[in-house]
């Protein structure tokens, strides 16, 4: 008989992509978020079933910085760095989260980073289930205290600061829009458990577009 792994069983890998910044590829990446998640599948194999994102618990998030963009790459399973178009990334370094997520326990004081798409269902006359709408402000913070609980977060400081709409092209006549809002601080962990999933599995709507990667380190003040 056969078990899935679970969160805790599962290795996860982080790759660091220092995105070369004169990539005709990554320019065209950075500004369309399903050419994005159509390069980013292409590092792994084929043959992964209807959902191959999910089978590999595959989240990114890019990072914007004074030196160039980052492109931060977690699955489940490595990824292949020889399948990135020529010249795409400047320099690819690795790391297993397996250390990070085994010294995960309770009490422990952790700083977190996610970027996510905050919503609300508002009531739509006549129908079973509501309209997705984002949030902001007040709204967006209490949107996240309920996912970092649900986490295994209790948070002490919590700032949200608002990122580019994430834009991509679903078809000729309809486009992807997902309101982006970075949510990053100081929490306690209250359920290693449920943490671990929340790291593994991510947050959240958008997590084929990077949404909903949950990053964590430890706190020292």
């Amino acid at each position: 008989m056969t078990t899935t792994p679970t969160a805790a069983t599962q290795t996860v890998h982080l790759a660091q992509l220092h995105l070369a910044a004169r990539s005709r590829d990554v320019h065209r990446d950075l500004k369309d978020a399903t050419r994005l998640h159509t390069t980013i599948q292409a590092l792994f194999p084929d043959a992964l079933g209807p959902a191959p994102r999910t089978a590999t618990n595959t989240l990114y998030r890019i990072e914007r910085e004074q030196t160039g963009a980052l492109l931060l790459i977690q699955s489940t399973l490595p990824i292949n760095r020889n399948a990135l178009p020529s010249g795409y990334a400047s320099q690819v370094e690795y790391r297993d989260l397996g250390p990070l997520l085994n010294w995960v326990d309770e009490g422990r004081v952790v700083r977190f980073r996610i970027d996510a798409n905050p919503i609300k269902s508002v009531p739509v006359p006549g129908a079973r289930r509501g309209k997705r709408v984002p949030v902001s402000g007040e709204e967006a913070l209490a949107w996240w205290e309920r996912q970092a609980g649900r986490a295994g977060l209790a948070n002490q400081l919590v700032l949200d600061l608002p990122q580019p709409d994430v834009l991509g092209s679903r078809s000729e006549s309809k486009g992807i829009r997902l309101r982006a809002m970075r949510f990053e601080g100081v929490a306690t962990v209250t359920d290693p458990e449920a943490l671990r999933t929340a790291i593994t599995t991510g947050i959240g709507q958008g997590r084929a577009y990077g949404l909903g990667l949950l990053s964590i380190a430890p706190y020292r003040s």
